[in-house]
């Protein structure tokens, strides 16, 4: 009798422990990802043109300057065309675009996409009710989606080469083995806490977090807060994907037009 109220009260320790564990990292979440310090920001104008028949939408990203430029001399976009501005910034070295490049180009050991907060789910089932666009969600999901996996890819095709694979059996081990190590998660309790105790976000685990209206974003903002952690805030879920679209652009990758 003894022993079982022991192994009782053991177990409630340990597992009172983990929970306090994990508490303790959803409470430092906001933190993380909303950092108390003022830092240089460097900004860039998005614009989606409207889509012509039988294709997407083409972007166009240019700088502030180049913008006003543009318009000065007499340049507008398209009608029906939307335009984004978005900040970046960077918390590692304090110059964005040499964050986001350090941060999509090391490698790590596998890579989790945050798609936003479980009320995404209803896009499969209600999209009415989503707070925000399900089309454009699940477009931003994709883009940067496949602009991780791409970055991924390159270490294991070239590691098949180099193993003596031909060209083929090499692309479709990257593939393979990029997917092996793909994680989808929502933005749940679990999810945050990890976030907050850094065992997602790191140098091991490269972790983007999509944060649109219906997580309460209320700017257009792309954070690279510490290796292996980028969060995209969009006021509207067509604003997270014109994000995708300009790291897509400032790494020099060719997905979208």
């Amino acid at each position: 009798m003894k022993r079982s109220i022991l192994a009782v009260l053991l177990f409630i320790i340990v597992f009172g422990g983990v929970v306090s564990y994990y508490i303790y990292g959803y409470s430092k979440f906001n933190d993380v990802i909303n950092p108390n310090r003022k830092i240089f920001a460097s900004k860039y104008v998005v614009i989606q043109y409207p889509p012509l028949k039988d294709v997407g939408p083409k972007f166009l990203v240019l700088s502030p300057v180049e913008y006003v430029n543009l318009t000065v001399k007499g340049w507008e976009p398209p009608k029906g065309s939307k335009g984004y501005l978005i900040e970046i910034k960077g918390y590692i070295t304090g110059i964005p675009e040499v964050d986001l490049n350090l941060t999509m180009l090391s490698k790590y050991n596998e890579f989790t996409i945050v798609v936003g907060s479980p009320e995404v789910r209803v896009c499969s089932s209600d999209p009415k009710s989503f707070l925000g666009s399900c089309e454009d969600r699940t477009l931003a999901v994709s883009e940067i989606s496949i602009i991780t996996s791409m970055l991924f890819k390159r270490y294991y095709y070239w590691d098949a080469l180099k193993k003596g694979l031909d060209n083929e059996s090499a692309k479709q081990y990257a593939y393979e083995e990029t997917m092996k190590r793909k994680n989808i998660r929502y933005l749940s309790f679990l999810t945050k806490a990890k976030i907050g105790l850094g065992k997602l976000g790191n140098k091991e685990n490269l972790c983007i977090v999509l944060m649109g209206p219906a997580e309460g974003a209320t700017s257009n903002e792309i954070l690279i807060l510490r290796p292996g952690l980028i969060v995209l805030k969009g006021k509207t879920d067509g604003a997270l994907r014109a994000e995708a679209v300009l790291i897509e652009k400032l790494l020099n990758i060719t997905i979208s037009s």
